[in-house]
């Protein structure tokens, strides 16, 4: 295949995409020789690396009580219902409407429907739950953080999902654990019968929750996903589609763990895959290629019983016909006797409950953002300026990177007092920093800048960059300046993909998601230029190192991997801390900010103490982009281009 022409605005995703196929290839053919040698021992291996992203979530929500209470039920055709609220982490509500059979007397054996992007309300939820009950099953369905359901402040699943990444963690912890807490809550029934384990199923989101939860815990002995399976590597990488943080956990794609590996890791657990043969959403071509995948393990494994794929007729939807195949595989699969005949699946026999009568009113005080401002406190303690050698670590960057090699793009321009030229720098392969340089001659200070609005926007038309070095004042002080763009900032911004034009995408959105999942964030990859520039350019022994907006954290790290070799840093505009990302509900930065980990670690102020010089903050600003609360940083206040410029003219020659 010929190599794709280098195109700035692409340069970037492409980087992205690359990475993400090496770790999924590396990953399809490091599970197919482990299957070979031992199919099961193959998927508990998947199994122990799919738990290491969940963190401490089992043994927290152990130590959680349920806290279970009724708050409504009723009766309605072929079955009846109950409304309960209890915990899944400390505080946090899980909506729950129970489904029971009308007139069969317990026990009942246990379903799990997850919610996916929707809500409990609807009908590919409701419907299928009435249909378990009229079958003699007991089915617990609930709202997923966020989306259409009742639990919604403090729960989008983007702004508040990819904050998760600060702590360490994924956001999809919440959503299993909702999962995972059904179960507990249902086993502590006594008209429950858990000797058969439990059913877990569900259509989109829903059904990637009833996959990645029977991965977590061995109680799920059986699952039944719906519309939700893919090719990581076509869906989320190649068509860029506007995938969510909660399905791409730090480190996943790094790891290689595709949709058609998970599924296979649930063996030999018994497995239905549903798929619509017009699902606008999930390819049913996809479908097969994972049903044929998981098909060949399930009989290598000697279970080809256990699968069955279901090509059911329509699109993204959890069907009335799905519904029955799901108990026909249950019973078939746990060996039931039942005499319960089988419901009919003629949707003018079946009813919606008003969203009223399944309302629990759950509280909202805790929830994805608030449980993520308790992790962040709770590690703060721990937190101190990193050395050179911990940073390094973290964010895999030394001198044994590849040496970086610097073209001119323009010949040298003599314009009053300086030369510019326009250069770049090629810090990676397929990786193009474009640099701006004006120098008056190398015994004169130098001021670098990073902005993540591009390299021109405080230069041109006089802006205070130029007045900073003395661009056309004969009278005053010349510095030198280096100001570039870094990966996906200004002349290499990510032009937008066509799926990114729905409400919840952007680029920023896919650099930050697949950055974390490929185990190498955006943020990390623009420090490694800017380690990479100063490696072409030496520093002069006198230099400023400024920054504005989301580049501000870039420049914290640079001077802290470089400490006492720069001057001074200017910060403006600049997040106050990454702990401020996640003091106010409202998150307005680009989500590619983030070091997914970060705060594990260290935080800004922290990079601040290890840089070795004085580090000004100008306008430090909160996760809602506004000027923090005057205590938060001694009282600085926002400030104006003139004083910007003369702090800058300050510290350049004096």
């Amino acid at each position: 295949m010929a190599p794709t022409p280098f195109e700035p605005s692409q340069m970037l995703r492409q980087q992205l995409i690359a990475q993400g196929h090496a770790g999924l290839a590396a990953g399809h053919m490091r599970f197919a020789d482990n299957a070979k040698a031992d199919p099961l021992a193959a998927g508990a291996e998947v199994r122990r690396q799919f738990a290491s992203y969940y963190g401490d979530l089992l043994s927290a929500m152990a130590n959680n009580p349920l806290n279970a209470r009724q708050v409504g039920g009723g009766t309605a055709k072929g079955f009846r219902y109950e409304n309960w609220l209890f915990e899944s982490h400390p505080g946090w509500e899980v909506n729950a409407t129970l489904f029971l059979p009308a007139d069969l007397p317990p026990p009942y054996l246990p379903v799990v429907m997850s919610v996916g992007h929707s809500g409990k309300q609807f009908s590919a939820y409701q419907l299928p739950c009435q249909y378990f009950a009229r079958a003699g099953f007991a089915a617990i369905v609930f709202d997923p953080p966020g989306v259409a359901g009742e639990k919604q402040p403090g729960n989008d699943h983007f702004n508040d999902g990819v904050r998760c990444y600060l702590t360490g963690d994924t956001s999809c912890r919440y959503f299993i654990g909702d999962t995972l807490r059904s179960m507990d809550f249902l086993a502590s029934r006594p008209d429950i019968d858990t000797s058969h384990g439990f059913a877990l199923t569900g259509v989109s989101g829903g059904g990637h929750s009833s996959l990645y939860a029977a991965l977590l815990d061995d109680r799920a002995t059986l699952i039944a996903p719906s519309c939700c399976l893919i090719d990581q590597g076509k869906f989320v990488l190649d068509l860029c589609y506007s995938s969510c943080p909660e399905t791409l956990m730090p480190n996943r794609l790094r790891d290689g763990l595709d949709d058609d590996i998970l599924l296979c890791a649930v063996a030999p657990r018994p497995v239905l895959l549903m798929a619509g043969s017009t699902d606008e959403v999930y390819q049913i071509e996809d479908s097969r290629k994972i049903a044929a995948a998981a098909r060949t393990h399930y009989t290598t494994a000697g279970h080809a019983n256990r699968f069955k794929f279901l090509e059911d007729t329509g699109g993204h939807d959890y069907s009335l016909n799905q519904a029955r195949e799901f108990v026909q595989f249950v019973r078939r699969q746990w060996k039931l006797s039942s005499t319960t005949p089988l419901p009919a699946t003629q949707a003018n026999d079946f009813n919606l409950l008003e969203p009223a009568q399944l309302a629990c009113q759950p509280q909202a005080a805790a929830n994805m953002l608030t449980l993520t401002r308790v992790r962040a406190a709770a590690i703060a303690p721990d937190r101190k300026p990193p050395t050179i050698a911990e940073l390094q670590s973290f964010l895999a960057i030394s001198d044994q990177l590849a040496a970086p090699t610097f073209t001119t793009r323009t010949p040298s321009v003599q314009a009053w007092f300086h030369n510019w030229t326009e250069c770049t720098v090629a810090t990676e392969t397929g990786i193009m920093v474009p640099l701006s340089v004006a120098d008056p001659g190398p015994d004169h200070p130098a001021l670098w800048h990073f902005d993540d609005a591009g390299r021109q926007r405080l230069v041109t038309r006089g802006g205070l960059l130029s007045l900073a070095i003395g661009q056309a004042d004969r009278a005053s002080i010349k510095a030198a300046l280096y100001s570039a763009d870094l990966r996906g900032w200004g002349e290499t911004a990510m032009a937008a993909h066509p799926y990114e034009s729905v409400s919840w995408g952007a680029p920023d959105r896919f650099a930050a998601y697949v950055g974390a999942a490929i185990g190498d964030s955006p943020a990390a990859m623009r420090l490694r230029d800017a380690w990479q520039l100063v490696r072409t350019f030496p520093l002069r022994k006198h230099t400023v190192l400024s920054a504005t907006g989301a580049a501000g954290p870039i420049a914290l790290h640079l001077a802290a991997l470089l400490p006492g070799q720069f001057a001074a840093v200017v910060l403006r505009d600049v997040p106050a801390s990454y702990a401020a990302l996640l003091a106010t509900d409202e998150f307005n930065w680009p989500h590619d900010i983030i070091f997914p980990g970060v705060l594990t670690h260290y935080d800004l102020p922290e990079l601040a103490q290890a840089a070795g010089c004085p580090v000004y903050w100008l306008n430090p600003l909160d996760g809602a982009r506004q000027p923090v609360t005057a205590t938060m940083l001694n009282g600085r206040t926002e400030v104006d281009d003139a004083t910007h410029g003369a702090l800058l003219q300050k510290l350049l020659y004096n």
